[in-house]
This record gives structure tokens, C-alpha cells and sequence, in this order.
């Protein structure tokens, strides 16, 4: 995994603006503005924007000189929370080496305790990580995206925004009522995309790991939401990065709710998990990516969606589909596609 190590790189530019992270042999630290270019949720930024930023300096660190680089498959642990941010806020991420990759928090100046915490490590492949996500994965990309039932917007959020007037990802969700309500994204069936998703690469041509995470992050938001019918704040969240991704390949996003704890109005937890999978020539499926987290449910964000989700009738339908009662989960999958 190789760093975009230059101030002229895209990535890096959007990422920190005039406050590019300094590098020694302690570690590497960030100053930043959360500011709207970064928007996920109205006036909260994006949780994958911290996420990316993590992976950001483990990867400059881990390609000095002095030190191994981050070998796959690469686990990236996150727990967000100990403090709430907002647009606006300006946060200190500090990343530090240790035995195999990194570890750093991210906090608000007025708040002590990390809004987030990342580890970052190279890791055996053990085959036990992504269950989950491999149970309900298609073994063939079989069924046109335009055949399935979109999902509402927002105006200006990073990874779903439709009327950015910054870069961003521009990706759109889908629903495939297949082994459960499981929501699907794509990049790169587009030539639009390398405007959008595929303009966060790095200098070697690899997708860089902010796009990725980001959407990830999304996606599997959505799975939690259709199972609990519930807008919620990411806890914890972790990926598996199985081999690099080109900003070429063909890629799809998928993200299902696993199961619920509470009910809508009180205290409510979901965890979901999902991935990214690239579509090989004969339209059969790699996985490349694994994840899964929790998120805890808040009746504000709920009732945003409400209100400020675009287009209307499809806001209206998402509600329709959500099962805030279906809290024994999903019926297991075949896992065949």
C-alpha cells in the first residue's frame, strides 16, 4: 500500500488542504477543518473522511524508509464516538507506528477524549474474516443495477451528495431484495465515475483507501437502517483490504443489516456487514474487501432522512421498505448468486 506522499496529489489536496500531515520518526500529525466539502450527515462530517485520513498517514508512515510497509490483507479497526464533532469543528489526528502498521486517534479541540480510533495492521489471511459478508455474495454479477429500486439522496453528502459543488463520490444505492434487504453500489461501469469515485486514486493507480471506506461505510448504514428503519451513528467499523484495487476495475458495493437491538425512540444498536467485490470479464465476483460494524440509532438523524432525503417518493418508499420490528435479524443466505 503506497502512500500519496506529494502535495500535488489529488487526494492529499482535498484531504488537508494547507494543513498537509507532517511525518517524523514519532509518528505523523494533522491539523484539519471539518469543513462542508466533508459533509455526510446535514452539518456532521462524514465518518469515512476520518476513517481515510487515518489510513492516509499509517500508509505515509509505513513507507518510510525505517519501516515495513503495510502488507495485505490489511485490517483497519475504527471506533468512533467518544466525543461528537460538527461542521466546522477542527480536529487533531495523530497516528503513530507499532509492531506490523499504525495506531492514532483523531480529537475536537474542546473535547480531551478521541472522536475517533483507528488500528491499522498487516494481518494473516485466516479465511475466518468476511463470513458474513461471503454468505450473502453473489458468485456472479447476473442482474443490471437499473433493474433494481433506488434509494433517496442527500444534497451535499460526500459519498451520496447530487448537488456537490465540491468533488465527491456521486454514488447512488440500490436495493436487491435477494437473501435478505441487502443495498448495492457500483463504481467504475461508468466513464463518468473518473470525475467522482475513481479521481480518489493514488499516484501508483490504485484506488486510494478513503473512497472505498467512505462508501463502505454507507452502504452498510444503509443495510442497518432497512432492517431497523432507524438513521444512525457509525460506533465501530472494520475492513479487511484483501489486495489493492485499481482504479480501473469494475466494483460493487453490497451492505446488509445483520441484526437489532432496542426499538426506534429508545436505546437502539444495529450491526451490519457487507463489501466490495470486483466483477471480473466473465461477470463472476472477487472479493476484495470485507466489513461489518455497529451503529447506534438516533431519532434526529431519523427524522432528517425524513425530511431532507431526495427525491421525495423515494424517501417514502425507504421508510415503507425498513422493518423496525424485524429485530431478529435476516434469514441466513445460500450464498449462491
Amino acid at each position: 500500500m503506497q502512500p500519496a506522499d506529494r502535495t500535488d496529489d489529488f487526494v492529499r489536496e482535498f484531504l488537508y488542504r494547507s494543513g498537509i500531515s507532517r511525518a517524523s520518526g514519532d509518528g505523523a500529525t494533522a491539523e484539519l477543518l471539518m469543513d462542508e466539502r466533508l459533509e455526510g450527515w446535514i452539518g456532521i462530517p462524514h465518518g469515512g473522511i476520518g476513517m481515510g485520513i487515518m489510513m492516509d498517514m499509517a500508509m505515509t508512515l509505513a513507507a518510510r524508509p525505517d519501516r515495513e510497509d503495510l502488507r495485505y490483507p490489511i485490517s483497519a479497526e475504527f471506533r468512533l464516538g467518544g466525543t461528537t464533532i460538527e461542521t466546522g469543528d477542527r480536529l487533531r489526528f495523530d497516528v503513530r507506528p507499532v509492531a506490523g502498521g499504525a495506531e492514532g486517534n483523531a480529537t475536537v479541540e474542546r473535547d480531551p477524549l478521541p472522536y475517533l480510533s483507528a488500528s491499522i495492521r498487516s494481518r494473516d489471511d485466516t479465511g475466518e474474516d468476511g463470513k458474513a459478508f461471503a454468505a450473502f455474495l453473489p458468485k456472479r454479477c447476473a442482474v443490471s443495477l437499473e433493474e433494481l429500486a433506488l434509494l433517496p439522496s442527500y444534497r451535499n453528502c460526500f459519498v451520496c451528495g447530487v448537488e456537490r459543488t465540491h468533488p465527491g463520490l456521486r454514488r447512488q444505492f440500490r436495493l436487491w431484495d435477494g437473501p435478505g434487504k441487502i443495498v448495492v453500489s457500483a463504481a467504475g461501469f461508468s466513464p463518468a465515475d473518473r470525475d467522482s469515485f475513481s479521481r480518489f486514486t493514488g499516484r501508483d493507480g490504485y484506488l486510494h483507501p478513503l473512497p472505498v471506506v467512505a462508501l463502505l461505510d454507507e452502504t452498510l448504514g444503509w443495510g442497518g437502517f432497512l432492517l431497523s428503519g432507524s438513521g444512525a451513528v457509525t460506533v465501530r467499523i472494520g475492513f479487511t483490504f484483501h489486495r489493492k484495487v485499481s482504479r480501473d476495475e469494475k466494483l460493487l458495493f453490497f451492505g446488509r443489516g445483520d441484526r437489532v437491538r432496542g426499538k426506534a425512540g429508545s436505546r437502539l444498536f444495529f450491526w451490519a456487514s457487507g463489501g466490495a467485490a470486483a466483477v471480473r470479464p466473465d461477470g463472476s465476483l472477487e472479493r476484495v474487501v470485507s466489513a461489518s460494524g455497529q451503529w447506534y440509532g438516533l431519532q434526529d438523524l431519523t427524522r432528517q432522512m425524513r425530511s431532507a432525503l431526495l427525491p421525495r417518493e423515494l424517501t417514502e418508499r425507504a421508510f415503507a421498505l425498513a422493518s423496525p420490528e424485524a429485530a431478529g435479524g435476516v434469514p441466513p443466505a445460500d450464498g449462491k448468486g
